[in-house]
């Protein structure tokens, strides 16, 4: 008799963190930077120890808050798969406490250099250690039930997976079972997995499993996302949103320099407009005009929509430049103002290419869910894509994009595109 097993379910990738909990990381690191820094700060001063906390119990405070929402951002680090470098930490650490200085020099309130500089130096080294520690799996191990679609487990090589063939744990330590929910299991497979649920052993859905190490979402295993997992947090779009509207304003005014003189610079270098629009599309489908500075000959495209390949001749000198560094994405602010575009998305594809990839991939119309953006997890995991199978690659991280968008993954796709602008890779 065969029944299928349980319902699908999300493995959270810090589940397969480190073993301490974040609540204590987050108590023993505030007790010991906060109590160093006052330590610090009282031997400098002649007062006494309550004097002093008086007096600095402003900056005190508010450093304790900046360490507060340095330890919510490194959460937030933790989980997210592809991140190997643990100086993601370092921006994460010191941004906030930055704000607090900014905030204390506008208002003239009391400060010490020594006890910031000291403040800041142990919340950054104590979320590098704390990153290096929980990022390491704790699910080293996991016993696998062989029925359903198992393909998946094979671009994993981070975990041990151990073959079971009869219902019964291996004599071997295991950290947990790993299972294809979607599979027809014999039903004294069913009662196995009953029992494990019982003796509280961790059950990873096979495609869950993928999705929080790899960082994408299987289009072969489509059934375990369900379309409540879709839709955002109700205050999402509109926090989202702001943050563009605030990034496309502040930023066109920073950057209008660069864009006068990179405008100039093509018109010097070739005949042609220095803005090139082309047709591109958007959220629900919708088509609207994206802007770019153009990277190309004038003719590039006298035959037809193409891919761009690799050294491609078309590229002009200055073009390739404006690509590596992702000046010619400039103009795309003015598409973000408009509500087009946004900072964070899947990057927004030809009409034509798209009808072609609905045809031919499944499911492809799920990533115009959401506004395509100046940058994407695709974009940073994958890069570019000239082919229907890079095409279906990127589509699976634009997939998991749209199932687990959020603030705090959005200002993670930003950090990995800073860096990826100042290291100049993936650019053709």
């Amino acid at each position: 008799m065969a029944s299928r097993t349980l319902s699908p379910v999300r493995v959270p990738a810090a589940r397969l963190g480190g073993g301490s909990s974040n609540r204590i990381w987050f108590i023993v690191g505030l007790s010991a930077t906060t109590m160093i820094s006052i330590a610090l700060l009282h031997t400098l001063n002649s007062n006494d120890l309550r004097t002093t906390i008086s007096e600095a119990w402003f900056m005190i405070a508010g450093s304790m808050v900046c360490f507060s929402m340095s330890s919510l951002l490194t959460n937030r680090a933790i989980q997210y798969p592809g991140q190997k470098s643990s100086f993601v930490t370092i921006p994460l650490a010191l941004l906030p406490i930055l704000m607090l200085i900014a905030f204390i020099a506008l208002g003239r309130i009391y400060y010490s250099r020594p006890y910031l500089i000291c403040f800041a130096s142990l919340t950054t080294a104590f979320s590098l250690i704390r990153y290096q520690v929980q990022r390491r799996p704790r699910a080293r191990v996991l016993a696998m039930i062989p029925f359903g679609d198992l393909d998946l487990l094979n671009s994993i090589d981070q975990i041990e997976f151990k073959r079971m063939n009869e219902p019964e744990l291996p004599d071997q330590s295991v950290d947990g079972v790993v299972v294809d929910m979607h599979a027809e299991l014999p039903q004294e497979w069913v009662k196995f997995l009953a029992d494990l649920v019982m003796r509280q052993i961790r059950i990873y859905h096979v495609a869950s499993l993928s999705e929080s190490i790899a960082g994408r979402v299987s289009l072969d295993h489509m059934a375990a996302i369900h379309v409540e997992s879709l839709q955002p947090t109700p205050w999402f779009n509109p926090t989202k949103r702001a943050i563009d509207l605030i990034a496309s304003i502040l930023g066109g005014l920073i950057l209008l320099p660069v864009g006068l003189i990179a405008a100039l610079l093509i018109r010097l270098e070739s005949k042609g407009p220095a803005i090139y629009r082309q047709r591109r599309t958007g959220i629900n489908g919708r088509e609207f005009t994206l802007l770019k500075f153009r990277s190309m000959r004038a003719d590039a495209e006298a035959g037809g929509a193409q891919f761009t390949e690799e050294n491609d001749p078309r590229i002009t000198r200055l073009g390739r430049f404006m690509r590596k560094t992702r000046i010619d994405e400039l103009p795309q602010l003015m598409n973000i103002l408009k509500g087009e575009m946004s900072l964070v998305g899947p990057r927004p594809e030809r009409p034509g290419f798209v009808e072609e990839y609905r045809k031919e991939i499944p499911h492809y119309q799920l990533r115009h869910s959401t506004r395509p953006g100046l940058t994407g997890w695709a974009q940073i995991e994958t890069g570019y894509a000239s082919d229907t199978q890079g095409t279906v690659r990127k589509l699976e991280r634009d997939l998991y994009y749209v199932k687990y968008r959020s603030i705090s993954l959005d200002c993670f796709i930003l950090y990995r595109t800073l860096r990826t602008v100042v290291f100049g890779s993936g650019a053709r």
